[in-house]
């Protein structure tokens, strides 16, 4: 493990700290979650935009090979 030291502004501390409170955890552990919270959004997005990208190299390839499908995607959203 690695310890960090950094300064913030007093507002800023005195809110980190009400909120360490309430959710009854250290300033550590509040900190370290928040850094997990940023780094696993960054991987959501990056999922996401990869996603995106090979559904539509799907949807290229299959307008070049003239193919006729029905997506799957809009299914998923019909109601039951």
């Amino acid at each position: 493990m690695v310890e960090v030291k950094t300064s913030v502004p007093t507002d800023i501390y005195d809110n980190v700290v009400k909120r360490c409170k309430s959710l009854n955890l250290t300033k550590a552990e509040y900190l370290r979650l928040l850094i997990s919270l940023d780094i696993d959004v960054q991987k959501y997005q990056k999922l996401v935009q990869y996603i995106y990208i090979l559904y539509n190299n799907i949807v290229s390839k299959q307008e070049t090979l003239k193919l006729q499908v029905t997506p799957v995607y809009p299914l998923l959203l019909e109601p039951n």
